[in-house]
């Protein structure tokens, strides 16, 4: 389970920083180019997708910690179930969608199963 973890954390920073980079370098093909608060808005969740995937080097060294796996699958199931429903109310992006459900279900369980692999139980 803590293989499993580890790698969602990997994950996670590889797909946000290439969804970052992707936001930054090249936002006409996500919005519309000539829409300048729309390319705003690709730039902010650029930066908003650094800061979530930047997650694994705060967390990394404390991965056994039953409260820190736990903040840090908190934070990741919430942002990724609000990025999911907010692209599917907006019905952009679909695959987004998918990917960013998936990972908040996988967020969640893994946040309601982490006294399998964390060594200091909340008491």
């Amino acid at each position: 389970m803590k293989k499993v973890y580890s790698a969602v954390l990997i994950a996670n920073l590889l797909i946000e920083s290439a969804g970052a980079f992707a936001l930054f370098a090249a936002p006409e093909f996500l919005v519309d180019a000539g829409n300048a608060s729309a390319v705003l808005w690709s730039w902010n969740y650029g930066i908003v997708a650094l800061a979530v995937g930047s997650a694994v080097f705060w967390t990394w060294p404390h991965r056994d910690s039953f409260t820190a796996a736990g903040a840090v699958l908190g934070i990741l199931f919430s942002f990724h179930l609000a990025i999911a429903v907010a692209l599917a109310i907006a019905d952009e992006l679909f695959v987004d969608v998918i990917l960013h459900g998936a990972f908040a279900l996988l967020c969640l369980y893994l946040f309601a199963h982490r006294l399998r692999w964390c060594l200091d139980p909340a008491t």
